[in-house]
């Protein structure tokens, strides 16, 4: 990216992270942000196209999921998503067990990489905010005396915010590949299709190299009520359909 079109992507972020942003504001913000910088990877693609030039470099790169809370199974479920949609591959190096970090190692283009270095750490600061809230008043049903200890508690909440995260994701991730599903099947951007078909390939044949023999990750179990609520959540709050300063939707409306 540009330096004036990182310091936009960056100051629409900072704006839609700050806890004093209007909620609408916020999500407007954000919905801004991902679409400057879908738009910017779309566009250099089909330039790079255009003019003969070889494709984008594929780049390897690591980015941690911080788990000293116990959640770090759960943000990567919704990170992993997050980047599968933008076109990478991702694998994971640990398993959030004893409140470890998880590292996500990630396979992507050039611009997707420098896309998905300014979007992840704004999705877990807000996917975690929308969270917290929401298991807050979530909690607000069950009173104390329900519960037998308060350890019983606490770990009905965090049942309920892991499950939350991995919802949130889940629904970000899929706007995002309903974004890039037009972007692709726009008439006028023909090229555009050829060359994200194109990278999409190399994406993974670099990824399969790289890791020839994956084990399978453990299967979470997640509670239906915070998943649908997580899900619910991220419909609005990442990837919305307000407008910035006149501007036109981002990616679309959310779908009910």
């Amino acid at each position: 990216m540009t330096i004036d079109h990182e310091g936009r992507v960056r100051a629409l972020l900072s704006r839609a992270e700050h806890p004093e942003t209007p909620e609408a504001e916020a999500q407007a913000c954000a919905a801004k942000a991902a679409e400057l910088m879908m738009r910017h990877a779309i566009d250099e693609a089909a330039l790079r196209a255009r003019r003969g030039e070889g494709p984008e470099p594929v780049v390897y790169w690591e980015h941690a999921v911080a788990g000293g809370d116990g959640h770090a199974r759960a943000r990567s479920s919704g990170l992993t998503a997050v980047v599968r949609a933008y076109g990478g591959a991702c694998a994971l190096r640990g398993n959030g067990t004893y409140r470890q970090d998880i590292a996500l190692l990630v396979v992507a283009t050039e611009s997707a990489r420098d896309a998905l270095t300014l979007l992840l750490p704004s999705l877990t600061l807000q996917m975690d905010g929308a969270g917290s809230r929401a298991a807050d008043t979530h909690m607000q049903d069950f009173p104390e005396e329900l519960f037998r200890r308060k350890a019983d508690r606490t770990r009905w909440r965090n049942g309920y915010l892991k499950a939350f995260l991995v919802g949130y994701g889940d629904r970000v991730a899929e706007r995002i590949e309903a974004a890039r599903g037009r972007m692709r099947g726009d008439e006028a951007a023909e090229s555009t299709a050829l060359v994200l078909a194109r990278d999409d390939e190399r994406v993974r044949t670099e990824f399969e190299a790289r890791f020839p023999v994956l084990g399978r990750a453990r299967e979470q179990r997640l509670r239906h009520d915070g998943f649908t609520a997580g899900r619910d959540a991220g419909r609005f709050a990442d990837l919305g359909s307000g407008n910035v300063a006149g501007s036109r939707p981002a990616l679309g409306s959310p779908r009910e």
